[in-house]
């Protein structure tokens, strides 16, 4: 039997066999993306530090499969000061949902890792509120050392949550205004 397709979506990302939906012993179950549209993520991974983002990757890309989303695509940026731009050209995109973006800044002799932290998250917060598009934090630093940095590659993972959170929580725009008593 053909897999049920979504529209706007391929069928190998959120599709399913009818088949599918029924156990063993002919009771039914309904897929957790049937009658709600899956939810879609943009990743912006810096490549600078890259034993330790590669990390950082692995645990966001889980983070969104365990909460049944999906990674839409995943840009490589040489560094975080570079994130910003890839969140916006994702952020653009109407298939995207959230952006979330993944990096570490490991201090050195100076106080080049603050500059480019304060900076980074700046600019995130921007492409942000001018996409209208959630766009999360996954960087670690600045002010810490490398091995900091790798006690806290679950940051990822905390960044996709978040992304997926705003997502459900954010009021839709174009709904009617919702009135509190």
């Amino acid at each position: 039997m053909e897999p049920v397709r979504f529209p706007g979506k391929p069928a190998d990302t959120v599709g399913f066999r009818l088949e599918d939906t029924f156990g063993e012993n002919g009771t039914s179950f309904t897929p957790a993306h049937l009658g709600s549209r899956m939810t879609t993520l943009g990743l912006v991974v810096a490549e600078f530090n890259r034993p330790i983002t590669e990390q950082m990757e692995h645990e966001a890309a889980e983070a969104a499969q365990a909460a049944g989303a999906e990674v839409h695509d995943i840009v490589h940026v040489p560094g975080v000061y570079d994130a910003p731009l890839a969140a916006d050209r994702l952020a653009r995109l109407e298939a995207v949902d959230a952006v979330a973006v993944i990096g570490t800044v490991i201090t050195g002799d100076t106080d080049h890792d603050q500059v480019i932290s304060d900076a980074t998250a700046q600019r995130l917060a921007d492409v942000s509120l001018e996409r209208d598009t959630p766009v999360t934090l996954g960087v670690t630093g600045p002010g810490m050392s490398a091995a900091e940095s790798r006690e806290r590659i679950e940051n990822a993972a905390k960044a996709v949550d978040s992304a997926l959170d705003l997502v459900d929580e954010l009021p839709d725009p174009e709904s009617p205004s919702r009135t509190t008593d």
